[in-house]
């Protein structure tokens, strides 16, 4: 985006409508996702040599981490969902930009989610029953059905645990729930954000250690949408900043310098939080450190993406490129589709569990891993291509004023 100054003269400043780091935040968060349920499946677990690092002490890179809590960073698209949703609101406070009518909103959203949505729920479900995944449980199969269509199957622990379509789809589940209070939560946001902003981190971590122990055990109550408040709490105060900085610092050598260091030192804080996750070992424990551990989690994704949104240009060119730029555009399915499709893949190759291909060798997990990687981003971009984006633009065009 370009402004003019006092003498007419063209300017950059930060750009407020297309935060291009974004795009590359979203693709890396739903690549983490992807290795961590890829290597459940697979237990394939490579460390790198790197002998060309070893000036620098570094003689390996060993990416356990990542691959045993990758599925933290749901948090983190999480936060970038509210920080997307309130940026229009955000450049409405500081800069008069109109926003779009609730009404206007909330076809956008149906025309976003809900058909590549709908899609999955139905093939999947559809898969399972001729597979005789619910053989003995027509009941449960219909209630299975019903609550993913509906976006329910949150409100009970059998079709959020026990699901034959894909257990990734709780998630849109806590998307479509914040989409329903957003409009209103928004303009409350922008008259008192600090109040609001204070009164969702409260409400989240009061749930989060007070209630959800009393009500559920863990890996219940870990995903419930109360406790993912806070995130969204940073996410749409991550917006209000960055849209406050930009409306009155251009990029300058100096921001760019503490954007950079902010960005760097998130990204170690990051790093140490998941390190002490994969330390609590087992499912269980890991939940409840989720539950713990959200919060400070989500101050960290929020201090990254701000300092490399406003980082300097070399920085920025890390995220945002073409390459992640369009694995972002078909991340959605990429996300939907990615964990039913190894899972099924690991089917094929007649193994129940990571321990069954591991038990095959090596080949086997590299040749399942590298399959599965080609099979998901071909079935993302076609159903991005093929149906998200064309229904989206007949929802769109519907009803439109010509």
């Amino acid at each position: 985006m370009k402004r003019l100054n006092g003498t007419g003269a063209s300017v950059f400043a930060v750009d407020t409508k297309h935060v291009g780091v974004l795009d590359g935040v979203r693709a890396l968060g739903v690549l983490c996702v992807l290795w961590f349920h890829f290597w459940q499946q697979t237990w394939l677990m490579p460390i790198y040599e790197t002998p060309f690092l070893a000036w620098a002490g570094v003689a390996r890179i060993n990416p356990d981490v990542i691959r045993r809590v990758g599925y933290l960073c749901v948090d983190l698209m999480l936060l970038l969902s509210a920080f997307v949703l309130y940026l229009p609101y955000a450049r409405n406070t500081f800069c008069g930009t109109p926003v779009d009518s609730v009404r206007v909103y909330f076809k956008k959203r149906f025309a976003r989610i809900v058909p590549s949505y709908l899609f999955a729920v139905i093939v999947m479900f559809a898969v399972a029953t001729g597979r005789g995944e619910y053989a003995g449980r027509s009941a449960f199969a219909l209630k299975d059905l019903l609550t993913h269509l509906t976006f329910t199957q949150m409100l009970f622990n059998d079709t959020f645990l026990f699901t034959a379509i894909t257990a990734v789809m709780w998630t849109v589940c806590i998307e479509v729930a914040f989409y329903l209070v957003f409009p209103r939560l928004a303009r409350a946001f922008q008259r008192k954000p600090l109040l609001i902003y204070a009164t969702m981190l409260l409400v989240g971590i009061w749930f989060a250690n007070d209630v959800s122990p009393a009500i559920g055990e863990p890996r219940v109550m870990v995903n419930r949408f109360l406790t993912f408040l806070p995130v969204f709490a940073n996410g749409m105060m991550a917006a209000h900043l960055y849209v406050w900085y930009a409306d009155r610092v251009r990029r300058k050598a100096i921001p760019s310098i503490f954007g950079t260091v902010a960005a760097i030192g998130a990204l170690v804080v990051i790093a140490k939080l998941f390190q002490s996750c994969s330390a609590a070992g087992v499912a269980s424990n890991q939940q409840v450190w989720q539950m713990r551990y959200r919060v400070p989690l989500s101050f960290a994704f929020t201090v990254f993406l701000l300092g490399a949104s406003v980082s300097a240009k070399p920085v920025r060119k890390i995220l945002d490129n073409r390459v992640l730029a369009a694995i972002a555009a078909v991340s959605y399915n990429l996300y939907l589709w990615h964990q039913w499709l190894i899972v099924k893949l690991c089917g094929a190759f007649d193994a129940k569990s990571g321990a069954d291909i591991a038990a095959k060798g090596a080949n086997t997990q590299w040749t399942v891993t590298i399959t599965g990687l080609a099979i998901a981003f071909i079935a993302a971009a076609l159903i991005t291509y093929g149906i998200e984006k064309p229904m989206s633009k007949l929802i769109l065009y519907t009803g439109k004023e010509k």
